[in-house]
């Protein structure tokens, strides 16, 4: 395939600059495949022939770590390429159907496709435009055609325009991946029995007296505890506990509003 035989349906194009290409390249300490810098700067982002989408600089870059979690986690194509170097690779592009393109930094001239409906990897050309050529032509992962439309398309743009801050989360960095693995982190350094030991030694109560509840406080795990009076059910007060590099806790007496008394160890 060849850039001229391209036919563009819709303007205006979404160019990426030599200099966009050039920086992540020196950030990843990659050399792109043969063609993709002539495809960025010609063609931009987009899809081709309703089927084929190549990934900008600004795309890969935002993505390449999220996409070698979710390799190195659902890895389970066969063995031309070994998932030790899979997880090294970089994603450059997609289909409509869920196959992905790939290469590996120390390989540029080897370009791989990770189909969406099969275990075998498949090695599809030495640059991007061959590359490309195949997954129209070949018939393995669509009907193959002739025609090489393109329409451009702005991801860039949406990201700007995303201005509610909502994005998705990688695997394994959802707010609920994030709280178990805090709490797993809890357990393994006995945080609460700390806290608690804490509490004992600077208020002098019992361990029976505590309600214990946990809430964000401070970097690092943080826990508040309200301190009830066993027969009357009163509130005697507040500690406030948070183990970071150390421990520290706040005890605050109820009887006495404005006071506090800050205690370290």
């Amino acid at each position: 395939m060849k850039i001229e035989d391209v036919q563009i349906i819709e303007a205006p194009l979404v160019l990426a600059t030599s200099e966009e290409v050039d920086a992540l390249a020196s950030q990843l300490w990659i050399t792109f495949p043969e063609g993709y810098r002539e495809y960025m700067t010609r063609l931009g982002e987009g899809i081709l022939g309703l089927l084929v989408r190549i990934y900008p600089p600004w795309k890969v870059g935002n993505e390449l770590v999220s996409w070698r979690r979710r390799i190195n986690r659902y890895w389970f194509w066969g063995d031309l390429l070994p998932k030790a170097r899979a997880v090294e690779c970089v994603v450059i592009g997609d289909t409509m159907g869920g196959d992905e393109l790939i290469f590996h930094p120390s390989r540029p001239d080897r370009l791989f496709v990770l189909p969406h409906e099969s275990e075998q990897i498949l090695e599809v050309g030495n640059d991007l435009l061959s590359a490309i050529d195949w997954c129209c032509s070949s018939g393995e992962l669509a009907e193959p055609f002739d025609e090489r439309d393109f329409e451009p398309f702005n991801t860039r743009k949406k990201n700007a325009e995303n201005v509610t801050g909502l994005v998705d989360d990688a695997d394994d960095e959802s707010l609920d991946d994030i709280i178990e693995l805090g709490n797993r982190w809890t357990e393994r350094h006995g945080a609460i029995e700390l806290g608690l030991k804490d509490l004992r030694d600077q208020v002098g109560l019992d361990k029976s007296y505590v309600i214990d509840a946990h809430l964000p406080y401070a970097r690092g795990y943080s826990a508040v505890w309200r301190v009830i009076h066993p027969i009357s059910k009163a509130e005697l007060g507040v500690f406030h506990w948070n183990m970071s590099d150390g421990t520290r806790g706040w005890w605050h007496d109820a009887s006495v509003k404005q006071n506090s008394i800050p205690a370290s160890r």
